[in-house]
Parts: structure tokens; C-alpha cells; sequence
């Protein structure tokens, strides 16, 4: 091989090696509108991140506790924003069972830990089979409908872009359905079956929280998470959080004028949400919680 073969070959796969990199950073809004906020990404023609004003100085629990509290939600439910208002108001770093390398270096750098040292533990899988993984658990739940939007989106757009309306009505080549259809029947039996399984094999004291409720009342709602963490805030924490409680992790809603789903997606949707939400009473009575 000439030496100038081998010199393209190295810069193939240093340009590869760095593609990669920029891949696994990039992203709330996805491959082609990356968040970075330095100059040399600049130069690259990237944007640049919307800069976060953090009520206080982010660090972990010291000393940390004995054990981890879940925060356990459905994809799209809005993890993301209620893990950004808690460290807006305890200035205490959340973790998560994932690493999601695009929020570790947008604001979670305690992604993958899984401890007592942090304030609270993303997670959307079932309750673990180890019975001292969590303590205690905040379910987040947000409406299938906008949760299983939130998280198509995710999928193709990042953490707060929005996917093209042309991937709600790509065809898969399996069935006569169109592979959105599709994706909306799986995820709605996943989205009854996560909320079941916390509702009712989960023995940890257990705090249910309403995305609808913390976007429509975000400090009361707010506040009742902080009390069931034992963590005290002050007023002036409290309107800090307030004044800055939008950030850069929720999406924007794209399209007003485009509904993805049909009357039937609609007919099971309302069935579904309608039989959760009945475990959830029958939970609060069996518990005495009045927390919802």
C-alpha cells in the first residue's frame, strides 16, 4: 500500500472516529441540530446550546443516602423536564440506569449513576428484582397519547425535536400497516404494562405524579415531590425554579394542523389509560395515598 493510500485510510478513520463521537454527543434535538456551545463546534456550523441558568451549583448528596429513589416513567412522559426542576431546586444531581451521552454534557453529568448519591434515579423499566435496588419510587405519568407522540418523536428527532410527518406514514414491509400504526399498538401495551407492574409489585413507599399536573400547577406539584424526598427548599428557591422552570428539555409542539392518530388509535388509547387509572384507585384506597 502507498504511503499516500495509508495516509487517506488514517484520516478515513480519525474523520469516522470523530463523526462517532459527535454522534453520541449530539443531541436533544437530534442528528442534524446539535447542542454544543463552544466555538470549535461552531466553526463545524453547528448551533449553539441555549445556555441553562442553574438556580445553584449542581453536586451530589454528601454524605449520600443508604439507598436510591426511582424515578420511574414511560419514555416521553416528561423524565427529562421533572429531573431538570428537581436539580433547578435542590441544586443535587440526578442519576439514571441509562447514559445518555447527549444529556450527560446538557446538564446531567450524573448519567449511569444509580446510587444514593444522587437525588433520584431515571428509569422506564419494571421494578427490579433485587428488592434494595429502590426504596422508595416517584411514578411520573403522563396521558399514552402524548407520552407515545413524545416518544416517536424521540426516536427520530432527539429529546426536543419532532419527526417529520412523513414518518408517521412510512410502510412497513411486514404488514399492511404503516410502521406508526404499528409502533402505537406495541407501545401502548408496554405503556399499561410499566404503570401495572410499579402499581402493583412495587413495596417501597411510592409517590404518583400527573405530567398534566406538574405543567398545569408546577410549584404545588413540585413541592409535593420535594416533601416526599424529605427535602426542604426556600421561597426564594421556589421562584427561582418558577422563573426558569421552562429550560431547553421540553418540546415544542410542531404541528397544529397534522393528528397522527385515528378514531381507532383513540378507541384503545381511552380503554387502556381508562384501566391504569382505575389501578391507581383501587392503589390509593388499598394505601390510604392521597399523593395523586
Amino acid at each position: 500500500m502507498s504511503r499516500r493510500s495509508i495516509l487517506l485510510l488514517a484520516a478515513t478513520v480519525v474523520l469516522l472516529y470523530f463523526s462517532i463521537i459527535l454522534f453520541m454527543l449530539s443531541p436533544l434535538h437530534g442528528s442534524k441540530s446539535g447542542y454544543y456551545s463552544n466555538s470549535y463546534m461552531s466553526h463545524f456550523g453547528l448551533r449553539q446550546a441555549p445556555s441553562v441558568n442553574w438556580c445553584k451549583e449542581l453536586h451530589v448528596r454528601s454524605p449520600p443516602l443508604p439507598y436510591a429513589v426511582a424515578l420511574v416513567s414511560y419514555p416521553g412522559s416528561g423524565n427529562t423536564w421533572l429531573r431538570y426542576l428537581l436539580q433547578q431546586a435542590t441544586g443535587i444531581l440526578t442519576g439514571s440506569i441509562y447514559m445518555d451521552y447527549g444529556l450527560r454534557v446538557h446538564g446531567f453529568p450524573a448519567e449511569n449513576v444509580t446510587d444514593g448519591s444522587v437525588l433520584v434515579v431515571k428509569t422506564h423499566e419494571a421494578p427490579p428484582v433485587e428488592p434494595d435496588k429502590f426504596k422508595s419510587a416517584i411514578l411520573l405519568i403522563r396521558n399514552p397519547r402524548d407520552a407515545i407522540l413524545a416518544d416517536f418523536n424521540r426516536l427520530h428527532k432527539g429529546h426536543i425535536g419532532s419527526a417529520p410527518k412523513s414518518a408517521f406514514k412510512r410502510k412497513s414491509r411486514e404488514r399492511k400497516k404503516t410502521d406508526w400504526s404499528s409502533y402505537v399498538s406495541t407501545q401502548l401495551k408496554a405503556w399499561e404494562s410499566l404503570h401495572n407492574l410499579w402499581l402493583t409489585k412495587f413495596r417501597g413507599p411510592f409517590h404518583i405524579v400527573f405530567y398534566e399536573t406538574l405543567v398545569q400547577d408546577t410549584e404545588k406539584t413540585l413541592q409535593g415531590i420535594l416533601n416526599f424526598l424529605n427535602f426542604t427548599i426556600t421561597e426564594d428557591d421556589m421562584n427561582c425554579v418558577l422563573l426558569n422552570k421552562e429550560g431547553i428539555y421540553r418540546r415544542r409542539k410542531k404541528y397544529q394542523d397534522f393528528d397522527p392518530f385515528t378514531s381507532d388509535m383513540y378507541r384503545r388509547l381511552d380503554i387502556v389509560k381508562t384501566k391504569v387509572y382505575k389501578t391507581i384507585e383501587i392503589y390509593r384506597k388499598r394505601y390510604n395515598s392521597t399523593d395523586v
